[in-house]
């Protein structure tokens, strides 16, 4: 039993290591943040001797995460909204449709993946404040779907091209047009894909800070991804209240990818496979 254990945690070395690095700043978070302040100055690193919820509480009411989860869900819910429309059309135009300029959209679109996103931020704040979208939870909105649209339309366009070309033949002969293919054939088929794509894109707008903390200035419209900022001072940071609000936002996530983590790794399995 011995020498077979031992076999068993050689073989798996690695991924254990994996695992421990993933989920030990995790942990750290949850400790540190039931953890009373004077605790944490002895030992950060030590299990509390005393469990208390008051760093989660105070940093709840310090940092409004109230009005930050509305603004947070609004971004993310219209984002999500406007990539899963404009992505799907745009994607199944490219998979299932010939027309001039085909190979031009799809080399712009692999460069806009590839260009560092740090070199948006200039020439956006110039523009955003011309058009007065400074300050604002539409000019966030129109930033993300513009930056997250180019990676999921080629996720939603790769699974499209899974998709039997017969289908499509079968529904126009029935005399179905583009707009009905889509609908009827297409969208119920790439509901994982669609799941995918809006758990990345959801998740992406919810921690996102470099856009949200340039962009968005008025406390009441800061998103929860720029929360933590609230308990970091130029002198000194209150890092029991900070892995509070660490907490607080990432438990929403966390949970839901709890419930639909299968579906997830089907429909990134499915859409990187296809085609």
């Amino acid at each position: 039993m011995g020498a077979r254990l031992f076999t068993s945690l050689s073989r798996h070395f690695f991924l254990i290591l994996v695992l421990l690095f993933a989920i030990g700043p995790i942990a750290l978070l949850f400790i540190n943040a039931v953890k009373p302040p004077e605790e944490f100055q002895v030992s950060p690193f030590s299990l509390p001797a005393h469990f208390t919820l008051e760093n989660i509480t105070a940093a709840w009411n310090m940092g409004e995460y109230g009005r930050a989860y509305l603004n947070s869900i609004l971004v993310g819910c219209s984002t999500v909204a406007i990539i899963c429309i404009a992505g799907g059309l745009c994607a199944y135009a490219l998979a299932k449709m010939d027309f001039k300029g085909k190979g031009g959209i799809l080399a712009f679109l692999f460069l806009c993946v590839s260009v560092p996103l740090g070199m948006f931020l200039v020439p956006l704040f110039y523009m955003w404040q011309k058009l007065h979208l400074m300050n604002t939870l539409t000019g966030l909105i129109i930033i993300y779907s513009a930056i997250f649209l180019p990676l999921n339309i080629f996720i939603l366009r790769t699974f499209f091209l899974g998709i039997p070309k017969e289908l499509s033949e079968s529904a126009r002969i029935d005399g179905c047009n583009e707009w009905m293919i889509l609908m009827k054939i297409i969208v119920p088929i790439a509901k994982p894909a669609f799941l995918t794509v809006a758990l990345l894109a959801g998740l992406y707008t919810w921690n996102e800070f470099f856009f949200a903390n340039a962009f968005v200035q008025t406390e009441a419209l800061k998103p929860v991804s720029t929360k933590y900022l609230t308990f970091v001072g130029n002198f000194s940071s209150d890092w029991s209240k900070i892995s509070a609000a660490g907490l607080i936002s990432i438990l929403p996530f966390t949970v839901i990818y709890m419930f639909l983590q299968r579906r997830f790794i089907e429909g990134v399995a499915e859409g990187s496979l296809k085609g």
